[in-house]
Parts: C-alpha cells; structure tokens; sequence
C-alpha cells in the first residue's frame, strides 16, 4: 500500500531509500468504512490522509461537497490542519477506503527533520489552491449543465463512481437537476 506513496514522493523531492523508508515509518495503514467520519465539523483537523484505494467527500454538512479525493491524493481541512483551529467541514469515506495517515505533529516533525519535506508540503498546498480555485471559477461561471459537461470530459471517474446525491453534492446541484441532465445529455 505505501508503494504509491513512496512514488509520489521520490517524484517531489530526492530522499535517499533510507530517508523515504523513514519518512514512511509515519504514515499509519488505516482503512475507513464506507460512510465513516474521519473528520467531524468543529474538530481539528489532525490528520493527513493518503488515499491508496477509495474515495473521500470532504464537505460542509451532508449537502455542499468541496472536494471528492481518490487514489494517490492528499486529503485533509487544510485550514484547520495549518492553524489548529476547528474545522468548517467533515471528511466522509464514500467508499471502504485504504489510508496512509500521518498526524499532524509527525507530519511538521518531519519538515524539520527530512531534507526536502517541505517540497511535499508546498505540493500538498499548491494541489489544494488548485482544486479550490478550479472548483470556484466553475461554480461562478458555469451553469449547471456546463459543470455536469465538463465533469464528464475531465473527470468521468467521479460520474462512474459516486452515487447520485453525492455526485449532485459535488456539482452544487439538486439530485433532480442532476437527472435531467443525465437523460439530456
């Protein structure tokens, strides 16, 4: 489970198999139910999840989806990761999910630590201004059958494997306008 890891990191930044072997030895093998909580709103967030099989909905109740993350992705309340503040939102397995986790005290321990760990972290934030940027400008300037259109051509993965309320979650849109959609286009 940690080879993909291990891969994504020796493309970020050279560690020495000793070094990446270290780093590893922090990151914890957890698996997530489908539907369990990993994050709660109002908690701090505490944990970097690694996604090595599965799907996590990262989202402000049950109704407003921000993220859906799969495989080889990081995952966490950023937010409340960086400042040990409460979290504004939750993190839901959607799937039975197989996680590496680092903890937020091992995770820092490691930027002091290992030689170029903070190219990781740079990584992790610069992914995550990206898919909030992206998600933004899509729900600013598309309309609902635009943003159904453009999932479908970028990431058809999320229509194969999300149920339909989640998939509606994640568009912004009613399960009912979602259905419109699928039958109209």
């Amino acid at each position: 489970m940690t080879a993909d890891l291990a891969d994504l990191i020796r493309k970020i930044t050279p560690l020495s198999e000793e070094q990446l072997a270290d780093t590893l030895s922090y990151f914890k093998q957890v698996t997530a139910k489908k539907n369990e909580l990993l994050l709660e709103e109002g908690m701090v967030a505490d944990k970097l999840f690694f996604i090595a099989k599965g799907c996590l909905r990262l989202s402000y109740g049950n109704e407003s989806t921000r993220f859906m993350a799969f495989e080889n992705t990081f995952l966490t309340s950023i937010v409340s990761f960086i400042s040990r503040k409460p979290a504004p939102e939750y993190i839901q397995a959607v799937e039975t999910s197989e996680l590496l986790v680092i903890t937020h005290h091992d995770f820092f321990k490691l930027r002091e630590i290992m030689p170029g760990w903070d190219k990781i972290y740079i990584y992790i934030l610069e992914y995550g201004l990206t898919v909030i940027n992206s998600k933004l400008s899509s729900l600013l300037t598309q309309n609902a059958a635009e943003r159904y259109r453009s999932l479908l051509q970028n990431n058809p993965e999320l229509i194969q494997r999300l149920s339909n309320a989640n998939l509606a979650a994640y568009l912004n849109i009613s399960p009912e306008t979602l259905s419109r959609l699928k039958s109209h286009i």
